[in-house]
């Protein structure tokens, strides 16, 4: 049986000690690089969505809604998301192409949903597209609230929006529901002294005013 000298031996150890190094380390460099590129594309939607909500869109932005003019490679999941929001958003102030736009939206989220299945905003986003493609009282919108609240009770962006969407539909929701739309109102109201009033603004004359006025009066006896 052959035998190797130590030396030998310590030198062929090294070298695959080494060898699984730069293995590791070029296994790390990708996924850094993977994980930049991503957050790149995150931000630029991100972007491109604040500058569509404040009515400043530019052309650039408009162009990543056309799915003719997408790359075949998804997006990550939170870009998907932002997309999917700003295709509903163009879809709500662009009748004739709504219908497209909406279907474009629901794959977005859909996508967005699949890598992380358990998402509030996601949910939120859903039931905004589904408010817009079959109505405000619509089964499918109202399951999509209902799933928002069930993913995340308190979301700090999109509190107002689906709080007013639920007093809008009150009598359409579970006790649940409607149990979790008033700690969120209550929550934010709490959140600080220039959002007490805002918060019981999105309530204010709906059956959900007085629940969230005792909810407020409770926490702080």
């Amino acid at each position: 049986m052959p035998i190797t000298a130590p030396s030998k031996r310590t030198s062929a150890a090294a070298r695959a000690v080494n060898a699984l190094a730069l293995a590791a380390l070029g296994g790390a460099l990708i996924f850094t690089i993977s994980v930049v590129r991503d957050e790149s594309r995150v931000v630029r939607m991100r972007d491109a969505s604040i500058r569509q909500a404040a009515g400043l869109a530019t052309s650039d932005d408009l162009r990543v809604l056309d799915p003719s003019t997408l790359r075949t490679e998804p997006l990550p999941a939170r870009a998907a998301l932002l997309r999917g929001v700003m295709r509903a958003r163009e879809a709500s102030s662009d009748p004739a192409h709504a219908r497209a736009l909406l279907v474009e939206a629901r794959r977005d989220v859909a996508q967005a949903l699949a890598t992380r299945p358990i998402w509030g905003e996601a949910e939120v986003a859903r039931a905004y597209v589904e408010l817009l493609d079959h109505g405000p009282e619509s089964p499918q919108a109202i399951a999509a609230l209902a799933a928002s609240y069930r993913a995340a009770p308190f979301l700090r962006d999109s509190a107002p929006w689906r709080i007013r969407f639920g007093v809008a539909v009150w009598s359409r929701l579970d006790a649940q529901t409607r149990d979790r739309l008033v700690s969120e109102t209550a929550w934010l109201a709490e959140a600080s002294g220039r959002t007490y009033a805002y918060a019981l603004g999105l309530v204010a004359g709906s059956p959900a005013d007085p629940l969230v006025r005792s909810r407020l009066s409770s926490s702080s006896s």
